[in-house]
């Protein structure tokens, strides 16, 4: 079938049983016209065969999904029965329902299910046949369970302690275990404790301790019995509590993972009924999918659905959540294969260099206009965080790429918070606000004041508030400190030395500072004087030096709040999907976990595929920030397509 014919079968099938409008066919065709050969083959695949639709980063697999489901639907007959499509967030769920009624031109979808796999899995499965096979109590007709938080605290919810677990804190030093902080992982076969997301312990493994075990040996010598506290007894007690607390109703996110897990393997009439139900099920992300819940799915495959699997084993980055590509690879190894491999997201540069750095071997196509030349891949060198978000900025003006437009991604949490306190706060604070007094206007004075005396308070012996300019305690008048702030500046500015910012480095305009500082602030100060309760000696002030790591920098342009904010900051975990014309990828400061940039280039751990996700977050600009280079650093990244961006 070529592609004309392709393109006309799905038009006429999406038309079908339709008194079609014209304006309706016309929007069908050319939104059909659009797609790839690649896009329009999967369209048109098999319901009846297991596939594996390898879909590229920014290859438009969202829209074909919406596509392909319109298209089965169009020729659909049952109506006790229907099609799955599952996803992993309510926001891919909407925007594929939506496009579902665009194509098919339908309001409702029912029999068809477009929702979140865990709204599949919870409500078609767990909550509807679980209460059967744990024993439920069944209070006055619920059956349901309620979902409790693994981190929810004993503290305010005192329930909890009916379901503290035994030989969880055998000296008494440390934290009591709940029933919601412990689940059973039928991996290996182990119940695994929870006590947050990045410290998890196997039982087994928690029974090894050395104070674990220790305490048992102590035990067992006390009492005269070398049998005491064997691990299969404390696994037993254990399980004792998480039954009581599943029999009351409770569950946290796993266990009702494992309810439908073991209802399905349990029942086969059920897993037959369910599989009756969604002859055909589309998941969405799979990479995103655990072993758990892959298993789920293939016990509805055994029992007679067809799967289609729908992602990009590269984008797998949750490992936290038992997400492993290689488990997923290897299930999908009997599945017939579909390709997606042009991305209309990103440039080619940016594609290329992307695929270079994690391996991969597809034939992929950057397909979006290449504005950038040789600056589409970039690197800025960065001392601090402040110049570095200034560097960006002046790149991002140079090359005029809006800033609303732009991102800085960063792996983790913490750098992601020391970003937006450097936003707010500056290094260089009697630096910026000479500034932005310079700039006169009257919001860059406002603030040239505020960071003035938010460090000019500390030669006062401080402020009880940052209200009033911090004006010192030992100042009787706010209207004269603000006098005197301005009057400093006022005296900065004056001095040519202290306003020369092209091409002089911090270590420089610091020592000029010194210099005249003395002078500057006893001038200030006169009108000062008598509204001081206390005696001031200006020269026991230590001298200002240039922040550690600045001293031979250049002098950046100041960096006000209102410009950094423009530029988005995000955790890179929260920008899948997420595109922007530009994007600054920040490596950590020391090559520790997986928010380094030599992290980036592994190809063959998730830090490796992080920096992918991240890196294909960009359309036509992809910077990297990192920590000054050596020689064969600078050589490495150069290697794999990055430019010096200044």
């Amino acid at each position: 079938m070529n592609r004309g014919e392709m393109e006309q079968k799905i038009v006429d099938t999406l038309s079908k049983n339709k008194e079609a409008a014209g304006s309706y066919i016309s929007l069908i065709q050319s939104k059909v016209a659009e797609k790839t050969e690649q896009q329009l083959k999967y369209v048109l695949s098999h319901t009846t065969e297991n596939i594996f639709l390898e879909a590229c980063a920014g290859s438009g697999k969202t829209e074909v999904v919406g596509l392909k489901t319109a298209y089965e639907i169009s020729k659909w007959y049952s109506k006790n029965k229907g099609i799955a499509v599952l996803t992993f967030t309510n926001e891919a769920t909407d925007t594929i329902k939506e496009r579902v009624k665009l194509f098919s031109g339908l309001t409702t979808l029912y029999p068809h299910y477009i929702g979140t796999l865990t709204g599949f899995i919870h409500g078609f499965v767990a909550q509807s046949f679980g209460y059967k096979y744990f024993k439920h109590k069944n209070r006055g007709g619920d059956t349901s369970y309620r979902l409790i938080d693994k981190n929810l605290d004993v503290h305010g919810n005192h329930w909890l302690k009916k379901y503290k677990l035994p030989y969880m804190n055998l000296n008494s030093m440390g934290p009591d275990v709940y029933a919601n902080q412990i689940y059973y992982n039928y991996k290996i076969n182990d119940f695994v404790i929870y006590y947050s997301e990045n410290y998890k312990l196997p039982l087994k493994e928690y029974y090894q301790l050395t104070e674990v075990q220790e305490f048992i040996q102590n035990f067992r010598k006390k009492n005269g019995n070398n049998q005491l506290l064997g691990f299969d007894f404390i696994k037993k007690e254990i399980k004792k509590v998480k039954q009581t607390f599943l029999t009351d109703g409770f569950a946290n996110f796993e266990d009702i993972n494992n309810i439908a897990y073991y209802v399905l393997k349990k029942n086969v009439r059920i897993a037959s009924l369910i599989a009756a139900r969604f002859p055909v099920i589309i998941i969405d992300e799979c990479q995103d999918l655990s072993w758990i819940e892959i298993n789920i799915l293939n016990q509805l495959k055994d029992s007679g659905s067809t799967l289609h699997f729908v992602g990009d084993l590269n984008q797998s980055i949750y490992e936290f959540k038992d997400a492993n590509p290689a488990t997923t690879k290897d299930y999908l190894s009997g599945f017939k294969r579909y390709f997606l491999t042009d991305n209309f997201r990103s440039c080619d540069s940016i594609v290329n260099t992307s695929n270079k750095l994690l391996g991969i071997t597809l034939p992929i196509r950057g397909l979006a206009a290449d504005k950038m030349g040789d600056k589409s891949v970039c690197y800025l060198e960065y001392h601090d965080l402040t110049s570095l978000n200034q560097k960006y900025l002046d790149f991002l003006e140079r090359n005029d790429i809006p800033f609303n437009r732009s991102a800085i991604l960063v792996r983790q949490q913490t750098l992601k918070e020391e970003f937006e306190t450097n936003s707010k706060e500056s290094i260089h604070p009697i630096l910026d606000a000479l500034q932005l007094w310079i700039e006169n206007t009257p919001k860059s004075r406002k603030l040239a004041l505020e960071l003035a005396s938010k460090h000019m308070q500390r030669w006062f012996g401080g402020a009880k508030t940052r209200n009033n300019y911090y004006c010192p305690n030992a100042i009787d008048s706010v209207y004269r400190w603000r006098i005197f702030i301005k009057d400093f500046l006022e005296g900065c500015s004056a001095v040519s030395d202290l306003v020369k910012f092209d091409g002089i480095n911090y270590s420089t305009w610091y020592k000029n500072f010194n210099n005249h500082f003395l002078h500057i602030i006893q001038e200030a100060y006169k009108d000062l004087l008598r509204f001081d309760s206390e005696k001031r000696d200006f020269k026991d002030i230590p001298k200002m030096i240039s922040p550690r790591g600045t001293a031979k920098v250049r002098i950046t342009a100041y960096n006000t709040t209102d410009r950094i904010n423009l530029v988005s900051i995000h955790t890179i975990h929260s920008v899948k999907g997420k595109d922007f014309d530009s994007v600054m990828v920040v490596s950590s400061r020391r090559n520790a976990g997986s928010g380094h940039w030599k992290q980036w280039i592994e190809k063959e751990l998730e830090s490796g595929r992080i920096g992918y996700v991240a890196n294909t977050r960009a359309k036509y600009s992809l910077v990297w920030g990192v920590p000054v280079l050596k020689k064969e650093e600078r050589e490495m990244l150069e290697y794999y397509g990055f430019k010096r961006a200044d």
